[in-house]
């Protein structure tokens, strides 16, 4: 549901401003080309947040793989240690359901080098996390696991399947010092498992993982100086199902700082981009839970399917399609792609009217799908991975008359 006011001349405004920008940046394309350091290599850029070397990314970096943590989020894991560390908070925190209603999250690093000094809780990892994290070949760091069992597929069968790199606790060298516990709070122990940033690079040489990243997901990103949308998205609302009703996540856009702000995590957790990705899920129930008779638990799980999507910068929200390609994530910007279509179908029209030889491949080339990927505002992002078959929904409200 979204509920949005605009006054009419301020959506002219915009969209004058828009176009403006729009032939500004078509007339010079052609020769900032040759001269665009981020093209030619001249400058680094995270492939997570689309920040440069001159914004401090390490280009050293470029050569490394990403780094993916399991962190729980539960009310006694909050605030999570590391979560709004003011210089190394994740560059992507990823939440979604996992079972019995509750959420957990992954956060995802392009720099191992420059992590918190500590990041935790950590838990356990499960199926859908560990496929997603293959879409940025990422190293996967937990503590535990879920257990194949009956007609459950547990996270230790897809390691193996997946022939995935990862460092579980419960089994690593414990000579690195990579995990610890911290008891300075009141909760049971299973609150309590802590990671060393530190001591991640040297946990990954110890491991004899991989650390040039092969080909992966490279999230896209723009400058330009407009906004999102002309939708605007002050508040929102992300709910993942039915079941987790009562793990809602709500975000307040802040237009002093173009950030998004939530409480939720018990700190005051910022992001540039909020992206929604509506996926198809499945509960799998999972018999005898840690070998105790009669104790269910129900898993839910993720097709990884790709489907509707949601992205809001800059107080604003755009439609967006997702997939997830060639091992790859890939988002697509909805109304960008239909316009580049409609450019390709007159483009069609008008060759097939030259009646030649040349314009016929013209008209035959313009007939193949055209898709524009979503470009996010630079930025660290948090995905909410929505159920888009039980019961998942956004809710946006805004006014862009400010």
């Amino acid at each position: 549901m979204k509920k949005y006011k605009i006054r009419p001349y301020l959506a002219a405004a915009l969209i004058l401003v828009m176009v403006l920008c729009m032939m500004l940046v078509t007339g010079c394309s052609e020769e900032s080309s040759e001269s665009d350091p981020v093209e030619t290599g001249e400058v680094a850029v995270n492939p997570l947040t689309g920040q440069t070397s001159e914004e401090g990314f390490d280009e050293n970096a470029l050569n490394q793989r990403v780094v993916a943590f399991v962190v729980e989020n539960t009310s006694e894991a909050r605030p999570q240690w590391g979560m709004d560390d003011p210089e190394y908070s994740p560059d992507i925190v990823l939440q979604g359901e996992v079972e019995a209603g509750i959420t957990r999250t992954l956060w995802m690093y392009a720099d191992y080098n420059k992590l918190p000094e500590v990041i935790g809780p950590m838990r356990s990892a499960r199926p859908p996390y560990i496929r997603f994290s293959e879409l940025f070949d990422a190293v996967f760091i937990h503590w535990g696991q879920s257990s194949s069992k009956g007609n459950y597929v547990g996270a230790n069968t897809v390691f193996s399947q997946d022939n995935v790199d990862h460092i579980n606790q419960m089994s690593f060298d414990e000579s690195v010092g990579l995990f610890d516990r911290d008891h300075t709070r009141s909760v049971s122990m299973e609150h309590t498992g802590i990671l060393y940033g530190a001591k991640v690079p040297e946990a990954l040489e110890v491991a004899g993982f991989r650390t040039e990243p092969e080909e992966n997901t490279q999230l896209s990103f723009s400058r330009l100086p407009w906004l999102t949308s002309f939708e605007p998205a002050d508040t929102v609302k992300v709910k993942y199902s039915d079941r987790a009703g009562w793990e809602n996540t709500f975000w307040t856009y802040n237009s002093e700082d173009k950030k998004y702000h939530t409480a939720n995590f018990n700190n005051d957790f910022v992001r540039d981009n909020l992206l929604i990705l509506y996926d198809d899920t499945e509960y799998i129930d999972k018999a005898n839970y840690k070998g105790e008779a009669g104790y269910t638990v129900s898993y839910c799980d993720y097709a990884l399917g790709g489907g509707k999507g949601l992205l809001c910068s800059q107080g604003t929200v755009k439609d967006i399609e997702w997939k997830a390609e060639d091992g790859k994530l890939v988002l697509i910007d909805v109304a960008a792609t239909k316009a580049a279509e409609e450019r390709a179908a007159q483009a069609a029209q008008e060759a097939e009217s030259e009646d030649s030889e040349e314009a016929s491949e013209e008209a035959e080339e313009s007939t193949e799908p055209v898709l524009v990927d979503a470009s996010l505002y630079p930025g660290k992002t948090w995905i909410g991975w929505v159920s888009a078959n039980n019961g998942g929904n956004v809710e946006i409200e805004g006014s862009l008359d400010k």
